[in-house]
Protein backbone atom coordinates (compact mmCIF):
# COMPACT_ATOMS: atom_id res chain seq x y z
CA UNK A 1 0.00 0.00 0.00
CA UNK A 2 2.40 2.63 1.15
CA UNK A 3 5.07 3.76 -2.10
CA UNK A 4 2.30 3.03 -4.67
CA UNK A 5 0.39 6.69 -3.35
CA UNK A 6 2.87 9.07 -5.72
CA UNK A 7 -0.31 8.34 -8.96
CA UNK A 8 -2.17 10.75 -10.89
CA UNK A 9 -5.09 10.37 -8.82
CA UNK A 10 -2.75 12.85 -6.20
CA UNK A 11 -1.92 14.52 -9.56
CA UNK A 12 -5.87 15.35 -9.84
CA UNK A 13 -5.87 15.92 -5.91
CA UNK A 14 -3.28 18.43 -6.08
CA UNK A 15 -4.27 20.28 -9.00
CA UNK A 16 -7.78 19.83 -8.80
CA UNK A 17 -9.49 18.67 -6.28
CA UNK A 18 -10.99 16.31 -9.18
CA UNK A 19 -10.42 12.72 -6.91
CA UNK A 20 -13.44 12.02 -5.29
CA UNK A 21 -13.55 9.73 -2.35
CA UNK A 22 -13.56 5.93 -3.68
CA UNK A 23 -15.36 3.93 -1.05
CA UNK A 24 -13.19 0.75 -1.88
CA UNK A 25 -10.02 -0.37 -3.40
CA UNK A 26 -9.20 -3.16 -6.34
CA UNK A 27 -12.94 -4.20 -6.89
CA UNK A 28 -14.01 -6.83 -9.29
CA UNK A 29 -16.41 -3.84 -10.60
CA UNK A 30 -18.21 -1.04 -9.69
CA UNK A 31 -20.43 -0.96 -6.60
CA UNK A 32 -21.78 2.09 -7.87
CA UNK A 33 -21.80 4.15 -4.81
CA UNK A 34 -24.15 6.99 -4.41
CA UNK A 35 -21.94 10.42 -4.85
CA UNK A 36 -20.56 12.39 -1.86
CA UNK A 37 -21.31 15.82 -1.85
CA UNK A 38 -18.43 17.84 -0.38
CA UNK A 39 -18.86 20.28 2.15
CA UNK A 40 -18.73 24.01 1.88
CA UNK A 41 -14.90 24.24 0.78
CA UNK A 42 -13.19 26.65 3.39
CA UNK A 43 -10.63 29.91 2.62
CA UNK A 44 -7.65 28.54 0.62
CA UNK A 45 -5.10 28.99 3.45
CA UNK A 46 -2.02 30.91 2.48
CA UNK A 47 1.49 29.77 2.12
CA UNK A 48 3.71 31.26 4.93
CA UNK A 49 5.57 33.54 3.54
CA UNK A 50 8.49 32.74 5.46
CA UNK A 51 7.86 28.68 4.83
CA UNK A 52 6.67 26.64 7.32
CA UNK A 53 8.71 25.71 10.47
CA UNK A 54 6.55 21.88 11.48
CA UNK A 55 7.38 19.63 14.13
CA UNK A 56 5.84 17.20 16.09
CA UNK A 57 5.95 13.82 18.05
CA UNK A 58 4.74 10.32 16.59
CA UNK A 59 3.16 8.48 19.87
CA UNK A 60 1.60 5.11 20.22
CA UNK A 61 -2.36 4.95 21.41
CA UNK A 62 -0.62 4.88 24.90
CA UNK A 63 1.36 7.64 24.81
CA UNK A 64 4.82 6.32 24.56
CA UNK A 65 6.84 7.63 21.71
CA UNK A 66 7.57 5.59 18.85
CA UNK A 67 11.49 6.40 17.66
CA UNK A 68 12.18 5.06 14.10
CA UNK A 69 8.31 5.48 12.48
CA UNK A 70 8.98 6.96 9.02
CA UNK A 71 6.69 10.61 8.74
CA UNK A 72 6.26 11.94 5.16
CA UNK A 73 4.66 15.01 4.14
CA UNK A 74 3.21 15.40 0.74
CA UNK A 75 2.66 19.31 -0.62
CA UNK A 76 2.12 21.54 -3.15
CA UNK A 77 5.46 23.31 -3.62
CA UNK A 78 6.47 27.25 -4.39
CA UNK A 79 9.66 26.06 -5.82
CA UNK A 80 12.11 26.64 -3.02
CA UNK A 81 14.34 24.09 -1.06
CA UNK A 82 13.26 22.12 1.83
CA UNK A 83 15.22 20.68 4.90
CA UNK A 84 15.35 17.94 4.76
CA UNK A 85 15.34 17.84 1.11
CA UNK A 86 12.02 17.08 -0.88
CA UNK A 87 11.37 15.25 -3.63
CA UNK A 88 9.73 16.65 -6.45
CA UNK A 89 8.95 14.71 -9.38
CA UNK A 90 8.91 16.08 -12.84
CA UNK A 91 6.35 14.82 -14.30
CA UNK A 92 3.91 15.98 -10.74
CA UNK A 93 4.36 19.77 -10.88
CA UNK A 94 4.40 21.40 -8.10
CA UNK A 95 3.73 18.49 -6.17
CA UNK A 96 6.22 17.08 -3.69
CA UNK A 97 7.02 14.56 -1.09
CA UNK A 98 9.59 14.25 1.88
CA UNK A 99 10.26 11.49 4.41
CA UNK A 100 12.54 11.74 7.42
CA UNK A 101 12.33 8.87 10.83
CA UNK A 102 11.45 9.93 13.79
CA UNK A 103 14.27 10.16 16.56
CA UNK A 104 15.07 8.16 20.38
CA UNK A 105 11.92 10.11 21.76
CA UNK A 106 9.44 9.77 18.58
CA UNK A 107 10.42 13.52 17.24
CA UNK A 108 10.38 14.63 14.05
CA UNK A 109 11.07 18.20 12.42
CA UNK A 110 11.28 19.92 8.91
CA UNK A 111 11.33 23.01 7.20
CA UNK A 112 9.37 23.55 3.60
CA UNK A 113 7.87 26.03 2.14
CA UNK A 114 4.08 24.85 0.99
CA UNK A 115 1.28 26.03 -1.65
CA UNK A 116 -2.39 26.00 -0.32
CA UNK A 117 -4.09 22.54 -1.13
CA UNK A 118 -7.00 21.44 -2.34
CA UNK A 119 -8.47 24.17 -0.27
CA UNK A 120 -7.88 22.21 2.54
CA UNK A 121 -4.63 22.81 4.87
CA UNK A 122 -1.17 22.80 3.08
CA UNK A 123 -0.66 19.25 2.29
CA UNK A 124 -1.05 16.25 4.60
CA UNK A 125 1.58 14.60 6.84
CA UNK A 126 1.27 10.73 8.10
CA UNK A 127 3.36 8.48 9.91
CA UNK A 128 3.90 4.76 9.72
CA UNK A 129 6.08 1.81 11.22
CA UNK A 130 6.11 -2.03 11.34
CA UNK A 131 3.19 -3.14 13.64
CA UNK A 132 0.89 0.08 13.20
CA UNK A 133 -1.77 1.70 11.15
CA UNK A 134 -0.95 4.40 9.57
CA UNK A 135 -2.18 7.80 10.70
CA UNK A 136 -2.85 10.66 8.53
CA UNK A 137 -3.73 14.15 9.29
CA UNK A 138 -3.80 17.66 7.49
CA UNK A 139 -0.67 20.18 8.03
CA UNK A 140 -1.54 22.68 10.19
CA UNK A 141 -2.74 26.52 9.10
CA UNK A 142 -2.25 28.14 11.91
CA UNK A 143 1.07 29.80 11.44
CA UNK A 144 4.90 29.14 11.86
CA UNK A 145 6.02 27.26 14.25
CA UNK A 146 3.43 24.26 13.57
CA UNK A 147 3.05 21.43 15.85
CA UNK A 148 1.19 17.93 14.56
CA UNK A 149 1.62 15.34 16.94
CA UNK A 150 1.06 11.88 15.17
CA UNK A 151 -0.74 8.71 17.04
CA UNK A 152 -0.22 5.33 15.75
CA UNK A 153 -2.35 2.77 16.92
CA UNK A 154 -1.18 -1.17 17.38
CA UNK A 155 -2.25 -3.39 14.21
CA UNK A 156 -4.63 -5.78 16.06
CA UNK A 157 -6.79 -8.07 13.93
CA UNK A 158 -9.85 -10.05 14.62
CA UNK A 159 -10.86 -13.46 12.77
CA UNK A 160 -13.47 -13.59 10.83
CA UNK A 161 -17.18 -13.97 13.05
CA UNK A 162 -15.13 -11.81 16.21
CA UNK A 163 -15.83 -7.95 17.42
CA UNK A 164 -14.59 -4.98 18.45
CA UNK A 165 -15.37 -1.36 19.54
CA UNK A 166 -13.82 1.34 18.53
CA UNK A 167 -13.94 5.22 18.96
CA UNK A 168 -13.68 7.78 16.01
CA UNK A 169 -12.86 11.29 17.05
CA UNK A 170 -11.23 14.44 16.12
CA UNK A 171 -7.99 12.57 16.72
CA UNK A 172 -8.42 9.65 14.27
CA UNK A 173 -6.66 9.73 11.03
CA UNK A 174 -8.29 11.18 7.45
CA UNK A 175 -10.11 8.05 5.51
CA UNK A 176 -7.59 7.87 3.06
CA UNK A 177 -4.94 4.38 2.36
CA UNK A 178 -2.85 6.80 0.32
CA UNK A 179 -3.77 4.56 -2.59
CA UNK A 180 -7.06 4.50 -4.03
CA UNK A 181 -9.33 5.64 -0.85
CA UNK A 182 -10.05 9.24 -0.68
CA UNK A 183 -12.46 10.13 1.52
CA UNK A 184 -10.37 13.29 3.11
CA UNK A 185 -13.92 14.99 4.56
CA UNK A 186 -14.14 11.88 6.81
CA UNK A 187 -11.96 10.54 10.33
CA UNK A 188 -11.68 6.80 10.24
CA UNK A 189 -10.67 3.70 12.86
CA UNK A 190 -9.56 0.71 10.93
CA UNK A 191 -11.02 -2.71 11.65
CA UNK A 192 -8.73 -4.93 10.94
CA UNK A 193 -10.11 -8.79 9.77
CA UNK A 194 -8.60 -12.15 9.01
CA UNK A 195 -10.89 -14.03 6.92
CA UNK A 196 -11.35 -17.01 5.29
CA UNK A 197 -13.22 -17.68 1.79
CA UNK A 198 -17.06 -16.31 1.72
CA UNK A 199 -19.27 -13.57 2.33
CA UNK A 200 -17.97 -11.45 4.67
CA UNK A 201 -20.30 -9.23 6.85
CA UNK A 202 -19.19 -5.98 8.92
CA UNK A 203 -21.57 -4.01 10.99
CA UNK A 204 -21.00 -0.92 13.14
CA UNK A 205 -23.42 -0.22 15.53
CA UNK A 206 -23.46 3.30 17.18
CA UNK A 207 -22.88 2.64 20.93
CA UNK A 208 -25.17 5.22 22.45
CA UNK A 209 -28.02 5.07 19.64
CA UNK A 210 -26.13 8.25 17.98
CA UNK A 211 -24.71 8.88 14.13
CA UNK A 212 -24.57 5.62 11.62
CA UNK A 213 -21.07 5.72 10.43
CA UNK A 214 -19.75 5.61 6.89
CA UNK A 215 -17.99 2.52 6.12
CA UNK A 216 -14.87 2.44 3.92
CA UNK A 217 -12.80 -0.62 2.63
CA UNK A 218 -9.35 -1.56 1.51
CA UNK A 219 -7.85 -4.90 1.14
CA UNK A 220 -4.47 -6.89 1.00
CA UNK A 221 -6.72 -9.97 0.84
CA UNK A 222 -8.49 -10.56 -2.53
CA UNK A 223 -12.63 -9.67 -3.46
CA UNK A 224 -14.31 -12.54 -4.45
CA UNK A 225 -17.43 -10.16 -6.68
CA UNK A 226 -19.46 -6.86 -5.77
CA UNK A 227 -19.43 -5.03 -2.51
CA UNK A 228 -22.56 -4.41 -1.59
CA UNK A 229 -24.22 -2.27 1.83
CA UNK A 230 -27.26 -4.34 3.31
CA UNK A 231 -27.64 -1.69 5.57
CA UNK A 232 -26.58 1.72 6.96
CA UNK A 233 -23.39 0.93 8.58
CA UNK A 234 -22.59 -2.15 7.24
CA UNK A 235 -21.23 -3.76 4.26
CA UNK A 236 -20.89 -7.52 2.66
CA UNK A 237 -18.05 -7.98 1.05
CA UNK A 238 -17.01 -11.71 -1.00
CA UNK A 239 -13.97 -12.93 -0.12
CA UNK A 240 -11.25 -15.36 -1.20
CA UNK A 241 -9.50 -14.92 2.01
CA UNK A 242 -6.81 -12.56 3.52
CA UNK A 243 -6.29 -9.66 5.42
CA UNK A 244 -9.34 -7.22 4.68
CA UNK A 245 -9.33 -3.68 6.79
CA UNK A 246 -12.92 -1.69 6.99
CA UNK A 247 -12.73 1.69 7.73
CA UNK A 248 -15.71 2.89 10.49
CA UNK A 249 -15.95 6.89 9.55
CA UNK A 250 -17.53 10.20 10.50
CA UNK A 251 -17.23 13.28 8.73
CA UNK A 252 -14.69 15.93 9.81
CA UNK A 253 -15.77 17.54 12.82
CA UNK A 254 -18.89 15.25 14.07
CA UNK A 255 -18.78 14.65 17.88
CA UNK A 256 -16.51 11.48 18.87
CA UNK A 257 -18.65 8.43 18.80
CA UNK A 258 -17.71 4.79 20.19
CA UNK A 259 -19.53 2.28 17.73
CA UNK A 260 -19.50 -1.49 18.36
CA UNK A 261 -17.75 -3.46 15.33
CA UNK A 262 -19.16 -7.30 14.38
CA UNK A 263 -17.87 -9.50 11.86
CA UNK A 264 -19.28 -12.48 10.64
CA UNK A 265 -18.73 -14.88 8.00
CA UNK A 266 -20.80 -17.23 5.78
Amino acid sequence: MIGTWRTACVLLTLLAAACSPTEGERQPGPTSPTPQTPPSAPTPPTSPTDGLQLSGRVLDEDGAPVSGAIVEIDYASVGRASNPPSNCPSALPPFCWVAMSTNGQGEYSIEFHPGPWSNRGLGYVYSFAGGYEVDVQWVPTNGSPAVRDLRLRRTRSVPAGGSVAVLVDARSSLCTDLEDLWALDNRCEVVVIESGPGILNVEARPADGGAVPAMFWYTTGNYGGFITRPAPGSVAIPVRGGTYRVLVGLPEGEQAHQFNVTTTLR
